[in-house]
């Protein structure tokens, strides 16, 4: 997959099980991984669909770095409506909360992630769930989260750079 790059979430070895089929970018969920842009970004538009069953465990990270984990190196925006710290669908996962939401289980569920500078704008399905601000995290790799028995599928992904 030009671009992308598959990368172990806790072990070195692993680079899990994503495949490129028939538009999609499918992670069957047989080990935790992620994939990641070769590139990195700051200020950008991100437009994705996902599906997954009603409880999949998964997300999308926002400039994370290469190397280590990448929800500590950046921004996590959840798809999960059972988190247990409250950091639900739609959150940026350790920052902030968005107000609870569901997902369309089995059905695909698009995000438009707007990130310019401090201010995030994350829209689920046609509704804003976070209008916010953080400057923790300034530019970084676009990444898929796949979790251990959580088989979660991804397309028309349309990364647009954009200027503050």
């Amino acid at each position: 997959m030009k671009g992308w790059q598959s990368r172990p979430t806790s072990e070195p070895a692993n680079s899990g099980d994503w495949k490129a089929e028939n538009g999609v970018l499918l992670c069957g969920g047989t080990q935790a991984s992620w994939l990641g842009t070769d590139a990195t970004y700051t200020d950008y538009n991100l437009k994705v669909e996902f599906r997954g069953p009603e409880k999949v465990n998964s997300g999308v990270f926002l400039r994370s770095q290469k190397t280590g984990q990448p929800h500590i190196t950046g921004y996590e925006l959840q798809i999960w409506d059972y988190q247990p710290a409250g950091f639900l669908t739609g959150s940026l996962v350790g920052t902030v909360k968005a107000a609870a939401t569901k997902i369309l289980p089995d059905q695909w569920n698009s995000y438009d992630i707007t990130a310019v500078g401090d201010h995030f704008v994350i829209v689920l399905n046609g509704k804003t769930l976070l209008d916010t601000h953080d400057a923790q995290h300034a530019s970084g790799v676009v990444g898929f989260q796949c979790q251990r028995d959580n088989r979660i599928e991804f397309r028309n992904i349309k990364l647009r750079p954009m200027k503050k």
